[in-house]
């Protein structure tokens, strides 16, 4: 490798989306502003490609651009392509979401970096990693490409094999990465991985993905976040009002979404204080919750709080009506306690209409009718209901379980693994049951509503 400059170039790449469907519900390479802060303090000049950013006028000058709306969210970038062998069967469009291919590369030879950290998300999305691997090798030849993330973590040996980088790094970024950069000859940044992310404007379209705790205290069997991001650290929200405040005054932003999985956890030094600091600041801010909220951590002072502070987009993470799937999954809440979070956010000022819940439809043995028992007994609470359909994760613990039921070959082809495809139909659960019961808490909502 030639001589390195006084200050390195490390350049972060977001890759593209290949999948039958793909919105973007706040989408952020969260994890990449924050090797990217690392990164700063240990001397480099740190450059983020997004290859999912809506904004990039040499795409949108070839395609138009990309449907968005206030709070951030919107469509991204779209082209059909051809389905993969593996997927050849699914009776759907498959297509490559992002900029162009001739974009990113055009943006990582402006930036001349030293090394390419590429980051991987979904399992079943890795032919996007494998592109971005492909637009370093190309376009920054000189530079080795490290890829670490999700599908890095959960898939090493896969991602190994399919993405051709320098290194993959499974598991938490540091003390990893610390040491393949040393291996590589490259300066290794001081310190551990920065909670606060680096403000970079091409990881900030339209809104801003925070965190206030890492990881999560309970182990669900069909979830893997202590696999991806390890045991439960929690956050301080006076240190998150801090960032947001900041990144509002950056970019002028207005809409943030939580990457947390354990939101209400540790309530006392995290969202309470948080919240407090966002009305006391009188900002008129708006908060977005993608991932499920824990029932049993919902209290009135809680919901109270975040009516005020600007929360609005939010679901619970009810995922199942019957006790039997709680026992055996997740022991995530009781009825009395679900039924006492619903109280609380009523109480904290939140309409019917406001409210709603994950419902999961599709684990191993699972059967339509407690899916829809579930649905309907949301309804009769006059909450909506939202399914979300099961995607088989290596490495938890319904992985194996789920292996030998699906028809497919998830096991040896990540591809599988997406949820669109129904990886767990079955005789007694089929797609077309599936679509019924999406139908039917469809029409429940509307009539909610």
């Amino acid at each position: 490798m030639a001589a390195l400059k006084t200050k390195p170039r490390a350049l972060l790449l977001f890759p593209p989306v290949y999948d039958f469907a793909a919105f973007d519900m706040f989408l952020r390479p969260f994890a990449l502003l924050r090797l990217a802060a690392w990164l700063e303090g240990g001397g480099y000049e740190a450059t983020l490609v997004n290859a999912l950013d809506p904004r990039d006028g040499t795409t949108a000058a070839v395609l138009g651009f990309p449907k968005r709306y206030p709070d951030g969210t919107g469509k991204f970038f779209r082209r059909i392509v051809a389905k993969p062998a593996a997927l050849a069967s699914v009776p759907r469009h498959y297509a490559r979401y992002g900029i162009l291919r001739e974009s990113i590369e055009e943006k990582i030879r402006a930036a001349r970096p030293d090394v390419v950290l590429v980051g991987t998300g979904m399992t079943y999305w890795y032919p996007g990693a494998k592109e971005a691997v492909e637009c370093a090798r190309a376009a920054a030849p000189g530079a080795p490409v490290i890829a670490g993330g999700i599908y890095a973590t959960l898939c090493p040996a896969h991602a190994a094999a399919a993405l051709e980088a320098d290194r993959v790094v499974a598991g938490p970024a540091l003390p990893a990465l610390a040491a393949v950069l040393g291996e590589l000859g490259l300066p290794v940044p001081p310190g551990p991985l920065p909670d606060r992310p680096a403000l970079i404007a091409a990881g900030y379209p339209g809104a801003a993905a925070v965190r206030l705790h890492a990881g999560c205290p309970l182990a669900c069997d069909y979830c893997a976040s202590s696999l991806v991001s390890g045991g439960f650290v929690p956050g301080r929200g006076e240190a998150l009002f801090g960032f947001v405040r900041d990144v509002h005054e950056a970019f002028g932003l207005d809409h943030f979404a939580f990457y947390d999985d354990a939101l209400l956890c540790a309530p006392a030094a995290g969202v309470i204080p948080f919240l407090e600091a966002v009305i006391e600041s009188g900002l008129e801010l708006r908060f977005h919750v993608p991932n499920g909220m824990h029932v049993a951590f919902v209290t009135e002072e809680i919901a109270r709080l975040m009516k005020r502070a600007g929360v609005r987009d939010f679901k619970l993470g009810f995922e199942s009506a019957a006790e039997s799937f709680h026992a055996a999954h997740d022991g995530k809440h009781t009825p009395e306690q679900f039924a006492r979070a619903i109280d609380a956010l009523r109480a904290g000022g939140y309409k019917p209409d406001e409210l709603a819940v994950y419902i999961l439809a599709g684990l191993p043995g699972q059967l339509p009718g407690e899916v829809e028992e579930s649905i309907r007994f949301a309804a009769g609470l006059g909450i909506q209901a939202h399914l979300a359909e099961y995607s088989p994760i290596p490495g938890t613990a319904l992985w194996e379980q789920s292996a030998a039921a699906s028809p497919f070959p998830i096991a040896e082809e990540p591809l599988t693994q997406n949820n669109t495809i129904f990886p767990l139909r079955s005789a007694r659960f089929t797609p077309r049951r599936l679509q019924e019961l999406k139908q039917l808490a469809r029409r429940l909502t509307r009539s909610l509503r």
